[in-house]
């Protein structure tokens, strides 16, 4: 295979993998990931709710993200309800999603949150305390360019009674490992640890979230690979023709 047809099979293997999500599917929002949302009020964008992360569960979409996940906001101009299964949902790669900089940084964020098992190693009690900071975390990276929620910022938690545990430090409080917001934007993963893959769930009229797997090859599915194979061998075809021409 000369280096121009190489070059066409590697972009059309590109093409599949990203075709593989081109479907649309089903998302369900089963009920908050950890509990209960806390009631934030964030300034730029202007938002006052609850906020955590939810617990999903995915269908229709095929090649393994079939299955249940935990999601957060990634964006505060639409809504979402609990309980509720939406059609109109499609994944993306956040790589695709995002600009490099930001994807950079939600996938330090995600890895420090996994390989640390921060969910894990945080006081049951506080564990929707700490499901909340990840989401104001993922939010000041979405919306803003800093690593802090001081008050002032593009984005910001209002200084009102609401903004409560989820951002003060808890640490010293009933044993908990709870980490701020803060300390989850300034977090680095140590070590290898795993690699994870991070996906946005769009949809035009609903909330689009933030999912992520454990690192895996996608593997395409038969039909998929029948259109592959019957693609390259029609290249190949076209090169010999020209070769012989």
């Amino acid at each position: 295979m000369n280096n121009s047809l190489f070059l066409r099979a590697s972009l059309l293997a590109t093409l599949l993998a990203s075709a593989t999500f081109a479907q649309a599917g089903k998302v369900t929002f089963i009920d908050w990931a950890h509990g209960n949302g806390n009631q934030v009020a964030v300034v730029g964008p202007a938002f006052s709710g609850a906020a955590g992360g939810f617990d999903i569960s995915l269908a229709g979409f095929g090649s393994g993200m079939d299955s249940d996940f935990e999601a957060y906001c990634v964006e505060l101009a639409q809504d979402v309800g609990l309980f509720q299964t939406y059609s109109n949902y499609k994944i993306v790669s956040a790589s695709q999603h995002f600009s490099a900089a930001k994807f950079d940084s939600l996938s330090t964020l995600v890895r420090f949150w996994g390989h640390n098992n921060v969910i894990g190693n945080t006081a049951a009690a506080f564990r929707d305390e700490q499901s909340t900071a990840m989401q104001l975390a993922i939010w000041n990276i979405v919306y803003d360019s800093d690593k802090t929620l001081a008050t002032g910022g593009t984005f910001s938690v209002a200084p009102t009674a609401v903004r409560s545990e989820h951002y003060a430090n808890l640490a010293a409080r009933s044993g908990s490992d709870f980490l701020s917001a803060d300390a989850l934007l300034n977090a680095t993963a140590p070590g290898l640890g795993p690699n994870f893959e991070l996906f946005v769930l769009t949809s035009p009229n609903r909330q689009d979230q933030l999912i992520w797997r454990q690192g895996t090859a996608t593997v395409p599915e038969p039909g998929s690979l029948a259109l592959a194979a019957l693609a390259l061998g029609g290249m190949v075809f076209a090169s010999r023709r020209r070769r012989q021409a």
